[in-house]
């Protein structure tokens, strides 16, 4: 089995940590170089992953002086179209963090460049893998819940500071922040998109920030079902702040609660004031990186791809037009932009 050489652009988004872990204890897969441009953070990560051989501040540097396969994208948001793209000239494929971009050129962008290079972009929507929407997806698939009515869902979080709550790093706030996992979600388990969506959002629990904390949408989709989704910041701090990924889906012949984290082990810190969760359950960051392994190895296109992200994120968009304009918004008017 040939090894998978891989590169992480940036550790800004945690969840970076969570994929470096994963990588370290793949079989056939070597984390082979880490770009990070903040000093003190690239300091730590030296010393919590000490088997890395090469760190570098400018990625570019690392694209030109590393023989690598596959880059791991995990900056602020609003760098990921341009990290993608060097990446790409390079000859690498990506595994994009989550939104894939903050605006729908970049997003397209960032497509063609995959396809013109002839590489894997993949959007890391790790709830894909959990095994209770996989179940779901089939139930639905074969009929169970008959034709579907509508579904109330929810994406909880605490507030997560930093660059999170910039707008011009990280495209907005709780909206771009907590819609897009739940809409990959709904269009895989459907089958079909999102065609119009209503929301208002607001900055209610945390005046201090320059962004939305809380949000609702509700949209429909092109089966007909009628969505709700909460996407607020709406956790306090001790509260854990992955987890909450939740949707009631009621049909003509049956009701589908799903919890996608439900089995975890809590850990209590009185030092830092915190409680932070663990899944016992499947790694989910393990089972997306191992599909974008699989992916590479077998020439092939991943389970969740480019065009996944960038559908994500019309409706993340259509959310904010709309509560700008006060209206409903319809797609169709993002994509068209």
């Amino acid at each position: 089995m040939t090894t998978v050489r891989v590169a992480i652009l940036s550790f800004a988004h945690m969840h970076a940590y969570s994929y470096a872990d994963v990588l370290a204890r793949m079989e056939g897969v070597d984390l082979i170089a880490v770009a990070d441009p903040d000093a003190a953070r690239r300091n730590e990560l030296r010393k919590r992953y000490p088997d890395v051989p090469a760190w570098f501040a400018n990625h570019r540097e690392l694209l030109a002086t590393v023989s690598c396969d596959a880059a791991i994208i995990a900056s602020e948001n609003v760098h990921h179209a341009s990290l993608a793209l060097d990446a790409f000239a390079a000859g690498l494929h990506v595994l994009c963090e989550k939104p894939i971009a903050v605006t729908v050129s970049d997003a397209v962008q960032m497509i063609e460049a995959a396809r013109r290079a002839d590489r894997i972009l993949m959007t890391a929507f790790p709830v894909r893998f959990s095994p209770a929407i996989v179940y779901a997806r089939q139930a639905i698939a074969n009929g169970q819940l008959g034709r579907i009515i509508g579904a109330a869902t929810s994406n909880h979080g605490s507030m997560p500071g930093g660059w999170f709550v910039m707008p011009d790093l990280a495209g907005g706030g709780a909206v771009i922040d907590h819609t897009v996992h739940v809409v990959d979600l709904l269009r895989w388990l459907f089958n079909c998109e999102v065609e119009e969506v209503y929301a208002e959002y607001a900055n209610r629990l945390h005046p201090d920030i320059p962004c939305e904390d809380v949000g609702l949408l509700s949209f429909t989709m092109t089966n007909g079902a009628i969505i709700t989704l909460d996407t607020s910041w709406s956790r306090c701090k001790t509260y854990p702040i992955w987890g909450d990924v939740k949707l009631e889906i009621r049909g003509e012949r049956g009701r589908l609660s799903l919890d996608c984290f439900p089995l975890q082990v809590s850990r209590y810190d009185d030092r830092r004031a915190r409680i932070e969760s663990f899944a016992l359950s499947d790694n989910l960051d393990a089972l997306m990186i191992a599909e974008f392994i699989s992916a590479i190895r077998e020439k092939r296109q991943p389970a969740v791809t480019g065009e996944d992200g960038l559908r994500a994120l019309e409706v993340a968009l259509a959310a904010y037009r709309s509560g700008q304009e006060k209206r409903p918004v319809r797609v169709a008017e993002i994509r068209a932009a």
